[in-house]
């Protein structure tokens, strides 16, 4: 009985080990990059990036061009309708 318990505890531990050094790993690396795609330093500089396309678009005379103001345009009409007819 004793060496039914011995080898049941010596294969817990290395499918134990075995789950750690295959999942596990690959479950804290993606967890590394969840938090460096969030990290402080990121979102900071993302907000100073689109404050500056946003300063750089209002000094531009135009910001859409004729077609892509045209196209925006039927796009919104059509969004528009679709919630009127959802009522």
């Amino acid at each position: 009985m004793k060496l039914f318990v011995y080898k049941t505890l010596v294969a817990c531990f290395l499918i134990f080990v075995l789950f750690h050094l295959t999942i596990g790993y690959t479950l804290r690396s993606y967890e590394n990059e969840i938090k460096n795609y969030f990290s402080k330093d990121k979102i900071n500089f993302f907000k100073d990036k689109i404050r500056i396309e946003i300063k750089d678009g209002l000094e531009k005379e135009r910001i859409l061009s004729k077609e892509d103001s045209i196209l925006m345009n039927k796009f919104l009409e059509k969004i528009s309708k679709e919630l009127k007819n959802s009522k």
